[in-house]
């Protein structure tokens, strides 16, 4: 922050949460100066009554990653302006940095005081008509992550909603002797969303159940595993083990077709440009090569594809009938 826009905020009563809220400046006197630092650009506007300097976003982060703390604040600023909101659905996913694939929507979802459920001013309340867990996040109410991650499912695509399940369940892999619980299973989430039945657009959660693991390591991988659905494929083996004796250590390959002798991986390119330096990007790279020339040792045929390439699927398609792998079911349409 500069020493102008913090001179600026000092103007202003800034709360713990770090908003500037209309009630406060209002009481403060100081209404007109708040229009005039919002027609500025000092000041932007969240919601209705909440304001916040702006946003001053690291030049790396992705457009998801801003995306989803755009979100973020979207959903505190409406915990500035309601009473004792409980978050549910996309907003408590968010609140827990869970992902989704897409943009986030534009509606934060809380849960309703009764039966009923409305829309708003850009909060969804979400109808209750069970009884609801209730959890605390650094004071933020939400409701239990099974029930939250049922109402996502109701609302999203499928694949966005499977990569916010399949992260929900993801187990990290650390070796032996180390483990790190999953913020929930797919047995609870079955049995939360067979409690709650019967419920409106309950086959779409039942669609990401069906294909829900905690096997999955990125949204790509998510996506990548729709896609081949939808192109008609055998479903893969996931995370499958291999000992790479020339490199002394092990492989898991995102995709495994054992019958065909074909693996393959989905990659972003993440894990060349997170090394920060180029000495240490070159060794990354050729750490990567050396890893890939061992793994197709191992197997018939190995193939790997990008982001852009599982999008737009007829390359990703290619790929795979190169590789020696049929279709054996009817091409759909699942996103």
């Amino acid at each position: 922050m500069g020493p102008m826009l913090s001179r600026m905020l000092e103007r202003f009563p800034v709360n713990p949460n770090g908003f500037v809220l209309t009630r406060d400046v209002r009481a403060a006197g100081r209404l007109a100066q708040l229009r005039n630092a919002e027609a500025r650009g000092e000041l932007e506007r969240v919601r209705a009554g909440v304001y916040r300097r702006p946003a001053d976003y690291d030049e790396t982060w992705s457009t998801a990653k801003r995306d989803a703390a755009e979100y973020r604040v979207k959903v505190s600023g409406v915990a500035q302006t309601l009473s004792a909101p409980i978050f549910t659905g996309h907003s408590a996913a968010a609140l827990l940095g869970l992902p989704t694939l897409g943009r986030w929507p534009d509606d934060v979802y809380v849960l309703s005081r009764d039966a009923t459920g409305h829309r708003r001013a850009g909060v969804t309340s979400v109808a209750r008509r069970h009884e609801v867990d209730v959890e605390q996040l650094n004071g933020i109410a939400m409701t239990s992550i099974e029930f939250s991650l049922v109402q996502l499912c109701r609302r999203a695509t499928l694949t966005a909603a499977l990569t916010t399940v399949d992260a929900a369940l993801h187990v990290p892999r650390l070796g032996a002797g180390h483990a790190i619980a999953p913020r929930t299973t797919l047995d609870r989430l079955i049995a939360e969303h067979q409690r709650l039945l019967p419920y409106p657009r309950s086959r779409q959660v039942d669609a990401v159940l069906r294909r829900a693991t905690h096997l999955a390591e990125t949204p790509l991988e998510t996506l990548s595993r729709v896609v081949i659905e939808e192109l008609g494929f055998p479903q893969p083996e996931l995370q499958h083990e291999l000992w790479l004796p020339e490199l002394g250590r092990r492989a898991f390959l995102d995709f495994h077709w054992p019958e065909y002798g074909i693996g393959a991986e989905a990659d972003g390119r993440g894990k060349y440009e997170a090394a920060g330096d180029v000495p240490t990007s070159i060794a990354t790279v050729i750490a990567e090569k050396e890893r890939e020339d061992a793994v197709r040792r191992q197997v018939q045929a190995f193939t790997r594809w990008n982001w852009a390439e599982a999008w737009g699927r007829s390359v990703l398609f290619t790929k795979l009938r190169d590789a020696g792998l049929p279709v054996v079911r009817k091409v759909m349409a699942l996103r």
